[in-house]
């Protein structure tokens, strides 16, 4: 083990990281120092109220969010690469989908998943699959969907532009939504039969709580889900979990708060009574 990794484990996962925290200036030099790295991904600092605080512990002077060129090439040369956990929601929209039903991939990124879900299977005959994203990754989506010909494949750029859908997906997007939970499903034309989150963090052991997150060509604010409110939100709607996953290839650590880090991040499977 190296001695950053072990470091991460002490700092994040143990209560050395909770000691070190009451030194002086500990925690707001280790978030100067994770908002300043450009080669890692996917690490984080400070654990916040609301969007607005952790929103305002983001230099301007840094690149904010995912609606920038940088950020819209940054799956562009392996756009149909998949995580093992993919699977699971493989399985259940192959098992939802039928023929001429619709998707609302929400954060679909360039076409992540439809391209690495089309590479292994085809779609039913006249299935749509509908993007909404930022403008700038949406405008990169459309491109690539024409370079490759991508059949039924749409990208909006707003929630509410996107049609009626059997199923609504969403994939390690949620959390960096303002008013991803509460809000997503109260902005989409109807009510979706399924839903699908998939690489979503939630956690038992604190209230919903906000982070943030530098993932390489920017920082964005990062939202960690209190399990119960989670599900709360989607039950208050009429939906039932019909089935649940770990995604352990993937975590939240955050320096400082051992209470708050996320060892591995959760699937979920809803469906609605019809």
């Amino acid at each position: 083990m190296s001695l950053t990794s072990l470091a991460k484990i002490l700092l994040c996962r143990t209560r050395v990281g909770t000691a070190c925290k009451m030194l002086p200036w500990a925690e707001r030099g280790v978030e100067r120092y994770t908002l300043s790295r450009k080669n890692e991904t996917g690490i984080f600092t400070g654990v916040f109220s609301t969007y607005e605080e952790a929103q305002s512990h983001i230099p301007p002077s840094y690149r904010i969010g995912w609606d920038n060129q940088e950020s819209s090439r940054l799956w562009l040369t392996h756009y149909d690469m998949i995580q093992p956990t993919a699977y699971s929601t493989f399985f259940w929209i192959q098992t939802i989908l039928k023929e001429n039903d619709s998707v609302v991939d929400y954060g679909g990124s360039i076409g992540l998943s439809y391209y690495g879900y089309t590479e292994r299977t085809s779609l039913p005959q006249g299935v749509t699959w509908n993007i909404v994203e930022v403008p700038k990754i949406a405008e990169a989506g459309r491109h690539l969907a024409e370079k490759n010909h991508a059949a039924g494949l749409v990208f909006y750029d707003e929630l509410r532009q996107a049609p009626p859908a059997k199923l609504f997906f969403s994939a390690g997007t949620i959390q960096y939504i303002r008013d991803g939970v509460p809000g997503c499903l109260e902005k989409l034309a109807s009510l979706p039969l399924h839903v699908i989150i998939n690489k979503v963090p939630l956690t038992d052991r604190t209230p919903s709580f906000w982070t943030i997150q530098n993932f390489g060509p920017a920082i964005s604010s990062y939202r960690v889900y209190n399990r119960s409110e989670f599900l709360g939100y989607f039950k208050d709607f009429g939906y039932e979990v019909v089935d649940s996953w770990e995604v352990p290839d993937l975590s939240c650590d955050i320096p400082f708060h051992p209470q708050h880090t996320i060892l591995r991040m959760g699937g979920l499977y809803f469906r609605r009574s019809e």
